[in-house]
Parts: structure tokens; sequence; C-alpha cells
């Protein structure tokens, strides 16, 4: 699960990149427009990451964790039943934050693990984690 909620954030970026010509003539919305699908969650993962993490360490990382999950599921939902394009550009926002709480929290669990358990945490977790 970890892995997996890590990996939403660069899977929805190219799921999206492959239908901005689609939602823009749907939307009847220019590329410059559509452009902000993009931006909207990059800027809102950029800034949601750092601040999740401290949000991890505060109120605990699986707090923060099912919490991004939660925001995933919002943005889909809204998303899927958004009605003019400055909804969906809102659920991109959302869907940044949700998955900018994934790794930070995912980290933050792994050394918890590693702490509980008195062994490091393997190499190999790691680097999935790190290359999600």
């Amino acid at each position: 699960p970890l892995l997996l909620g890590s990996l939403l954030n660069p899977v929805n970026s190219t799921m999206i990149a492959t239908s901005l010509v689609a939602i823009g003539q749907d939307f009847h919305v220019g590329a410059a427009d559509t452009a902000w699908l993009i931006s909207a969650l990059y800027l809102s993962s950029a800034v949601g990451q750092p601040a999740m993490g401290r949000l991890a360490d505060r109120i605990g990382p699986r707090r923060v964790f099912l919490a991004g999950m939660a925001a995933v599921c919002a943005a889909g939902l809204i998303g899927a039943l958004a009605t003019g394009f400055t909804l969906l550009v809102v659920s991109r926002a959302v869907l940044g934050l949700g998955t900018a709480a994934a790794y930070p929290a995912a980290m933050a669990l792994l050394r918890a693990e590693s702490r509980r358990l008195g062994r490091p945490t393997p190499r190999y977790v790691l680097g999935r984690l790190s290359l999600a």
C-alpha cells in the first residue's frame, strides 16, 4: 500500500498528459488552459509534500497517509462529476495534496517500523519507494 500510494502522483501525471487535447475539446478551452491541469497537480504536490511530512511527524504518519488516500478518492469523485473546467483544476489540486501525503508518510511509517524491529529498513524497499 505504501508503494502504491507513492506511485499515484507520477501515474496521474502521465495519464493526464495523454488526454489533454481531448479534455480541452470537451471543456472548450485551449492548450494554455489545459496546462493548468498539470500545473495544479505539481504546485499542490510541491507545497504539500513538506507540509504533509511535518504533519505526519505531528499527528502520525498512518493518519496522514490514510487522509491523503481519502483526498485522492475525493479528487477522483470531484473530477468525474466536474461540470466546468475550473472544478476539474480544483480536483487536480486536491489530487496533488492527497498524493503529496503518500511519500513522506510512507517514509515515516518505514522508519517507525525499523525502529520497532531494531533493524534497518531493507534497501530494496527504500529503492522501490524512491523510484515511485
